[in-house]
């Protein structure tokens, strides 16, 4: 049944990358497709292709804004290719990423500071609001819709306020880093927050009560379906993991320097750190079982030699797979809040430069380990702990895709 909504010819249009963010998206885009007639345009960028193609839902790259003119930012794309070539990204797509965020950098801060920029930040110096703006003039969407991402989505909701385009900007967390700039006035039409504290902490830097809209995050509907528990043990005793411990690492890479904080700085060799403990925990006792989880971003290992060792957790349906679990390691990936929502322990490894973006183990989402080495002795302890599930009135996780599409249709 159609929903009383604004004329078909209105469009929208999102912006998202992969991950988290892309999984924020999605259900919304689900949403509005099913229930409303408006006419939504997705931008899938980088990963987030590949979760909109699996989901059966169109989508549009960089790529298809391509121009006659764009040949030199197709040789930069060529150039800038090798070590950025994703499986879960099409060639052509890369290519014209890159190519034309690359020169939208050069058009930005010239091409002595692109190259400077690039060499130290890589993808993360991208700020496309000379694409963003040529994508939002071939599809003259009514409404834009991005994540709290500072490159592609920021640059379209800022492209969207200079064209006086409504716009609503979700944020999938915390907004630790983000606040900077999605706190300041005027920073896209409405703001769609996971719970009161961010709200609270955005109306701190200057928000309008008006403009900040607490929906909880669209990504975390799915874990309260009631079928997952079975479909968690279903996956548990298909896997043969029935009298097993069985604890994932969800892991992302750690880069030298934070990509919008000057001066932050990380150790790129920390996640293999805590890979390394985890495979130790794993092997030092019968009935253990390591899955491990690479972040979109990073490129899929090798098969481990050692049969407890799983290296292949994207595999697996996120939900069903947190439903099978006992336990989940984490620095500060969205899959440990997700773990938590599902009622599982979760322990974070602290020295990340992005501890402050994701507080679990402050919030009291997380066991906080501060020494990967501590790993080994610390999960079984862990592990024999009780936990308890938290309230949904906490994160307003249910029915988040139709409160963020509710407010994206009250926008003129």
């Amino acid at each position: 049944m159609h929903l009383s909504s604004p004329p078909s010819s209105k469009r929208i249009l999102f912006v998202t990358y992969g991950g988290g963010h892309a999984q924020m998206v999605l259900p919304v885009v689900k949403w509005l497709r099913r229930f409303t007639s408006v006419d939504v345009r997705v931008l899938a960028l980088t990963t987030a292709a590949s979760i909109f193609e699996n989901a059966d839902e169109p989508y549009l790259g960089f790529k298809d804004f391509l121009h006659g003119s764009d040949k030199t930012a197709l040789a930069r794309g060529e150039e800038l290719l090798q070590g950025n070539l994703s499986n879960d990204v099409a060639r052509e797509e890369s290519v014209a990423y890159l190519g034309l965020s690359y020169l939208d950098l050069e058009q930005q801060i010239g091409a002595a500071g692109a190259k400077a920029a690039y060499l130290r930040f890589g993808r993360q110096a991208f700020r496309q609001t000379g694409v963003l703006s040529r994508i939002i003039s071939d599809l003259a969407p009514d409404i834009v819709v991005a994540t709290n991402s500072p490159r592609a989505e920021r640059a379209a909701i800022q492209v969207a306020g200079s064209l006086k385009i409504p716009s609503v900007c979700m944020v999938d967390l915390f907004a630790m880093d983000e606040v900077a700039w999605i706190g300041q006035p005027g920073y896209a039409t409405k703001v769609c927050v996971l719970n009161q504290v961010v709200a609270d902490r955005l109306l701190a830097f200057g928000r309008s009560p008006t403009e900040i809209c607490v929906t909880g995050n669209p990504a975390f509907d799915q874990l309260c379906n009631p079928k997952l528990g079975t479909l968690g043990k279903a996956l548990r005793d298909a896997q043969g993991w029935t009298n097993a411990q069985v604890v994932l690492w969800a892991a992302q890479p750690e880069p030298t320097e934070h990509p919008s904080v000057l001066g932050r700085t990380g150790d790129p060799t920390l996640p293999g750190r805590i890979q390394d403990a985890l495979e130790l925990w794993a092997l030092k006792a019968p009935g253990r079982i390591l899955v491990e989880r690479p972040h979109p971003s990073q490129v899929k290992q090798a098969k481990s030699e050692h049969s407890n060792i799983l290296r292949n957790g994207r595999d697996f349906d996120l939900p069903a797979l947190l439903h099978s679990l006992d336990g989940v390691v984490t620095m500060n990936s969205t899959v440990g809040l997700q773990a938590y929502l599902a009622g599982k322990p979760v322990i974070q490894v602290l020295g990340s430069l992005f501890d402050d973006s994701m507080p679990l183990a402050k919030y009291g989402f997380a066991l906080a380990c501060v020494d990967p080495d501590e790993l080994p002795l610390l999960i079984p302890d862990w592990l024999a702990r009780s936990h308890l599930a938290p309230s949904v009135d906490t994160f307003s996780e249910v029915g988040a895709a139709e409160r963020v599409s509710r407010v994206i249709l009250s926008l003129d």
